[in-house]
């Protein structure tokens, strides 16, 4: 029974070191209490190569007419700039169909703001870190207010993706806390008098 429970104890420790080294990400829709916002439905997980991402760019500015949408590779290329002009708007706790969680969250928490909205999906085709900028423009095709604050960016990591390196590496995790039991339990039994 003790070691049952020394095993028990192991795993959940390493379960917990585990969660700790995965990338924490930040709540991107947030920013949408700036004005305006990007996220996307990857947001703090890696994608692998050849999955769909989905941007979203929301602003509670309703003079928005168009979004663009520009998609960078990790070299900083320029692979797509798709304009989008068939803004959403919705209010608060709703949220857009298919949402991701972040923004479905973040209208349970903040109700009665009505976001004015449009997305954009494409495929990543090539291995590192992707950035996704929205730029938000007023009917007359400028800018709006022509300042900084409001072209918002975020960015994603594509990583080749193979189910059986998930699986050799919890499969060598659990291999490599058997040994370390079963050798520390013969060490204990090998000094008794």
């Amino acid at each position: 029974m003790k070691n049952v429970n020394r095993l028990i104890s192991a795993v959940t420790f390493l379960v917990l070191i585990s969660v700790t080294l995965l990338p924490s990400a930040n709540a991107q829709w947030s920013a949408i209490k700036s004005g305006y916002a990007i996220t996307t439905n990857w947001h703090g997980q890696d994608v692998p190569v050849g999955a769909p991402v989905t941007a979203w760019a929301g602003t509670t500015n309703e003079n928005v007419y168009q979004i663009r949408f520009l998609w960078l590779d990790p070299n900083g290329t320029l692979r797509y700039d798709i304009n989008v002009t068939d803004i959403v708007n919705y209010t608060t706790p709703d949220y857009p169909p298919e949402a991701p969680e972040e923004i479905i969250k973040w209208a349970e928490k903040n109700p009665n703001i009505k976001i004015w909205y449009a997305n954009n999906t494409q495929t990543p085709d090539s291995v590192g870190e992707w950035t996704v900028k929205a730029w938000f423009y007023s009917p007359e095709g400028h800018l709006m207010n022509s300042t900084v604050t409001r072209i918002r960016a975020t960015s994603f990591n594509t990583v080749p993706y193979t189910p059986i390196g998930t699986i050799i590496i919890a499969v060598t995790m659990i291999a490599a806390l058997t040994t370390f039991i079963t050798r520390k339990r013969k060490h204990r039994t090998s000094f008794r008098p």
